[in-house]
């Protein structure tokens, strides 16, 4: 078990790296494409998370080295030990598999042949019970244009319950993500904003798609307050550094004005990254929600105002990546809310300044060189 330990301590999928791993315990193998297809239940701090892997004899994890074969056996129909097949894996027939670079918490394969890249699989590594919303949300607006379309996913019963282990999508040619290609026009101190509208309008036809798909609710802005309160407890907890901004935060949510807001499924999770600049028209991307969240916790309805607060953070942070001054993300972020059809509100900030505040915990976890990026949002958050 020390070789899972260490491989897993240095895996870019693993999310708890500021918590020393104390055990590794096997729950659910089989063998798979010639290695062994292991869920381990992996002690972190004072919690557990469950972890897929493909590994070899010595405990490495081989999954995205073994693509090619394992696309083979799911167009076949039989996903060779790795659970159960749903919906359709024929198009991988024949096709070439490599791992796609720019993935974090889970491994994404992509499958092509000579005349380009068509499918690609995203096997989700840490597993919880239950639908997995990337693959619900998906599943229930296949008419969105600005989506990528869902063909199939994996299942498997783990001890009584089931769990998603990967979903297979229509791959998108020669598309970039938002992320690199806002920092194209950062570098050079070019206006976003034209982008940014289109980023607006593509997550407002996403939001309506949803909004039809499933019940949208009215919530008092008082309860939504003190959600984001007890979220900043968590916070607090995770990351001390935050204790200086408690009072202040916790003041800003208390003066929310008083009334109802709509709350329906979004994306939970939305910035640059999780976008795609198609030939056309911008795509959304990874609808797990956010990783740091139970899976029943990102199920569940919330403001579509988080999803806004999201990308207007992920503005801030390619603006202070590329060195842009503080009017490119002013414009770039009027833009966005112009072509989502919302003006700037309290709610929203409010939204951001939970977005930077988990941004702060989040860096600290896994990349502490970034974290003065959300710490100086919050200071201009709250003054």
């Amino acid at each position: 078990m020390d070789t899972l330990k260490d491989m897993l301590e240095k895996a870019r999928f693993y999310g708890s790296k500021s918590e020393e791993i104390t055990g590794v315990e096997i729950r659910h193998e089989a063998p798979a494409l010639g290695h062994r297809h292991v869920v381990a239940q992996v002690h972190h701090g004072d919690r557990s998370s469950l972890y897929q892997l493909l590994i070899d004899a010595a405990d490495r994890d081989v999954l995205a080295d073994s693509a090619t074969e394992l696309g083979q056996a799911l167009a076949s129909g039989t996903p060779a030990g790795l659970g159960e097949l749903h919906g359709s894996a024929e198009q991988l027939a024949g096709l070439r598999g490599r791992e796609h670079s720019g993935e974090q918490s889970n491994t994404s394969l992509v499958f092509g042949d000579d005349t380009g890249d068509e499918v690609i699989i995203k096997y989700f590594r840490k597993l919880e019970p239950g639908t997995n919303p990337d693959v619900e949300l998906l599943r229930a607006i296949p008419d969105c244009p600005n989506i990528a379309p869902l063909s199939g996913w994996i299942t498997a019963e783990l001890e009584g319950e089931d769990y998603v282990l990967a979903m297979i999508q229509e791959y998108v040619p020669d598309a970039v993500d938002g992320w690199h290609y806002a920092l194209g026009f950062t570098h050079i101190n070019a206006s976003f904003a034209p982008e940014s509208a289109l980023i607006g309008e593509a997550t407002r036809k996403v939001h309506h798609a949803l909004a039809e798909a499933f019940p949208v609710q009215q919530r008092e802005v008082s309860e939504l307050a003190r959600e984001l309160e007890e979220r900043l407890d968590s916070l607090v907890g995770r990351a001390p550094v935050l204790k200086e901004f408690e009072a202040a935060a916790r003041e800003f949510y208390r003066d929310l004005e008083p009334g109802t807001t709509p709350i329906q499924r979004i994306h939970g999770d939305l910035h640059l990254g999780q976008i795609l600049r198609a030939e056309e028209e911008y795509l959304l991307i990874d609808f797990e929600g956010e990783p740091d969240r139970p899976l029943a916790q990102r199920r569940l309805p919330g403001s579509p105002l988080r999803d806004i607060a999201g990308l207007l953070r992920s503005l801030d942070y390619a603006a202070a990546h590329g060195k842009a001054p503080h009017t490119w993300v002013e414009q770039s972020a009027e833009a966005l809310l112009e072509g989502y059809g919302i003006s700037a509100s309290p709610l929203l900030s409010a939204y951001v300044l939970d977005k930077a505040l988990y941004e702060v915990a989040y860096e600290i976890d896994h990349r502490p060189e970034w974290v003065d990026i959300p710490l100086r949002a919050v200071r201009n958050l709250l003054g």
